[in-house]
């Protein structure tokens, strides 16, 4: 069980699996998925590069994108 912090990144493993759900979403960029989901495109390019972002916006990002944030958070 992880224990929730303030910030959570993907683990580098995961990196490729969390970007394949962008286009497949409807997405055509992380930029048109920032504007939907109200978020700054840094926190995105945070989430897409494995660089620590909030944990909210981490779990919300996820669960736009069908994702087991459990599963990928390092």
């Amino acid at each position: 069980m992880l224990r929730m912090s303030r910030s959570l990144k993907v683990r580098p493993e995961c990196l490729e699996i969390v970007r394949l759900p962008l286009r497949r979403k409807g997405f055509s960029s992380q930029k048109s998925l920032a504007h939907n989901m109200g978020l700054a495109l840094a926190t995105l390019s945070k989430f897409f590069t494995g660089k620590p972002v909030d944990s909210g916006n981490f779990r919300e990002i996820c669960l736009k994108l069908a994702l087991d944030w459990q599963a990928i958070a390092d």
